[in-house]
């Protein structure tokens, strides 16, 4: 069974490398998407953070291990509250990232290498010291209503109470009294990030705006944070169902079922004008913006974003509940065969294995699957995002709570913040052995570098005469690069004979026509398949 099982590899190796399907796919498509968490990624003024000018002199590493695609998470002015994803300007960098100069050369640089940029679009909340939400505090025009604010009810002494049960993602209350305009004002996340009022037409041109102030510049795409928090219900006076879980204290957010204020319909019309705003720029330079949405939910439901304008929805099925301890081959082609089966007609796959929310997956898997999980992402078909450090198997660094900057995981207290705490995951990419892994000059980085930077770092990986993580990282990126991977081809083949034991779905049998791409055998089993795709569309 396993002659037959290699005939199969066999026949698909040498026909995948000849297909020409007259329609190219997308730079998206077939682009390598690396996640940049600007804090983290190189300084260059020696303050201990990230910035744009650190990205810009390791522009190269991007083409050395073959990443044609960059997404920078947020380096716009902000109180750093939740570390960019409060912001206070949407059309400018903090001071602490550089300068708009620097992005437009960050930009022109990439550009010059053939590397698209696709920029965090932050549409839900903004900081409290965001000139829009001070002005609505006092009630100026047309601020006064661009925020989500409400009188709650009259408490048994007269005062004002919070109008319903309603959580923070973060945890906690999701109502603040602000004591100015007499009013409380809702926030999904923390208090410093006020939620926007979507059912405002003025808020919703705004935003539009600010798309086109990124694409005007040259901007490629932009991954919307929070997409499913947009909208919530008008009438606040409803309390959202307990979600019945077991285990899970009243203030946590996972303690209510969320069907006022997550995944609303009205997500789509904002969608729609997003991607509308965007179409003007393609119509002026005919480059085609890539819009991907954060989306943590099952396929049926992220799915669904795809008829609203985005090109993807992020598939984290392998990231959260994702490929843990205990997930084994099966499991995992399990998770993926979800994605491929689930997708609707001529839509396009996508895989992630971490990101800056979520423990790395060599914190799940431990250091010594860093190569077989770049493997699996990096072959599977579709569009795979790795998240920096992931090229070199960078493992997660203990932050004691003292240390501790992520306010989700403040929110826990002591007992509990390494549950919720994404510092882990967020510390300096370690590029050699020198101090502090060459991150920064200065004396401490705003979270510490792990101990095993010595012999884990880019420097190192490149230059070993064995196959590092890295080395394979290249050699898997040049293997998309491949004619099987640069356009979408599909082979149809159908089965003249099998092994007789094919009792699980799908359920194969002779003179059935099936794609090659989506066939799933157990270890047993085995199939003898003639092709039926002509020779010109090989």
């Amino acid at each position: 069974m396993r002659v037959g099982l290699s005939l199969l590899l066999l026949i698909c190796s040498v026909f995948c490398s000849e297909i020409t399907d007259k329609t190219k796919l997308k730079w998206w498509q077939t682009s390598i998407i690396y996640q940049i968490y600007p804090r983290s990624f190189k300084d260059s003024d020696g303050d201990g953070v990230g910035d744009l000018k650190g990205i810009i002199s390791k522009i190269d590493h991007f083409v050395y291990i073959g990443v044609k695609a960059i997404w920078l998470s947020p380096f716009y002015p902000s109180p750093m509250k939740d570390f960019g994803y409060d912001i206070s300007n949407h059309t400018d960098v903090d001071p602490i990232f550089g300068t708009l100069d620097d992005f437009r050369t960050l930009l022109t640089e990439c550009h010059k290498r053939d590397i698209k940029v696709i920029i965090d679009f932050v549409p839900n909340h903004t900081s409290d010291l965001h000139p829009w939400f001070l002005a609505s505090v006092r009630g100026e025009e047309p601020y006064k209503d661009f925020y989500v604010w409400t009188d709650g009810i009259e408490g048994p002494d007269g005062t004002r109470i919070k109008p319903n049960n309603w959580l923070s993602v973060f945890g906690g209350e999701v109502w603040k009294w602000n004591e100015q305009r007499q009013q409380f004002y809702y926030h999904a996340f923390l208090e410093e990030q006020p939620d926007l009022n979507y059912r405002n037409p003025k808020v919703i041109e705004e935003m539009n705006n600010v798309i086109r102030f990124w694409s005007e510049m040259g901007v490629d795409g932009i991954r919307v944070d929070a997409i499913t928090n947009l909208y919530e219900v008008e009438d606040v006076s409803l309390n959202e169902p307990l979600s019945e879980k077991p285990g899970v204290p009243e203030f946590q957010y996972e303690y209510l079922n969320h069907i006022y204020t997550s995944n609303l319909p009205e997500i789509e019309g904002a969608i729609r004008g997003w991607r509308n705003a965007m179409n003007e720029f393609k119509t002026e330079d005919g480059v085609p913006r890539f819009m991907v949405v954060e989306f943590y939910e099952t396929p049926e439901k992220r799915n669904a974003y795809l008829g609203y304008g985005c090109d993807l929805p992020f598939n984290f099925d392998l990231v959260d509940p994702g490929i843990t301890a205990d997930c084994g081959g099966r499991c995992i082609r399990d998770m993926v065969d979800i994605e491929y089966s689930a997708l609707p007609k001529h839509s396009w796959p996508n895989f992630v294995l971490g990101n800056h929310d979520r423990k790395r997956i060599t914190k799940k898997r431990g250091a010594g699957a860093a190569n077989a999980m770049n493997m699996l992402l990096l072959t599977l078909r579709g569009t795979p995002t790795t998240y920096y450090g992931e090229e070199i198997g960078m493992e997660e660094v203990y932050v004691p709570f003292e240390d501790t900057k992520d306010p989700w995981g403040l929110n826990y207290g002591k007992e509990r913040y390494t549950e919720f705490s994404r510092d882990p995951c967020r510390t300096p990419l370690q590029w050699n052995g020198d101090s502090q892994s060459g991150f920064t000059t200065a004396e401490k980085p705003w979270l510490p570098v792990h101990d095993n930077y010595r012999t884990v770092n880019v420097e190192t990986q490149k230059t070993s005469k064995e196959l590092s993580p890295l080395q394979l990282y290249k050699q898997l990126a040049e293997l998309r690069e491949n004619t099987a991977f640069q356009k979408d081809g599909r082979f149809l083949g159908r089965i003249i004979a099998h092994t007789g034991n094919m009792k699980n779905e799908p359920f194969y049998k002779e003179d059935m026509e099936v794609p090659l791409n989506g066939i799933l055998l157990q270890p047993d089993q085995g199939l003898v398949i003639e092709l039926l795709n002509k020779r010109q569309e090989l």
